[in-house]
């Protein structure tokens, strides 16, 4: 899929997962915000910032943020996700 503008995929993504997800431990998993953090003519890095909080019946509650990083390349007619990366939790 091509986006317009690496703006335009960060509206698209965040259409995409605005609802927050409950795992079958009652886990809640929400997107918190996506924002374009560097910008060449060619290529563009956008992050994904995931929060999660829950109760691990072992360690207790928890709350963490996970950030996934995008990479996308500018191609004729616009631009295309080319990878896709957990960079962990916080």
């Amino acid at each position: 899929m091509l986006y317009q503008s690496p703006a335009d995929f960060c509206a698209e993504y965040a259409r995409a997962h605005n609802r927050g997800k409950t795992d079958g431990s009652g886990a809640v998993t929400g997107l918190e915000e996506v924002t374009v953090v560097s910008e060449t003519p060619q290529t563009a890095r956008i992050e994904a910032l995931w929060f999660s909080s829950g109760h691990d019946p072992y360690s207790g509650y928890y709350d963490v943020f996970e950030r996934t990083a995008f990479v996308l390349v500018k191609q004729h007619g616009g631009w295309r996700l080319h990878s896709e990366k957990s960079l962990g939790y916080e």
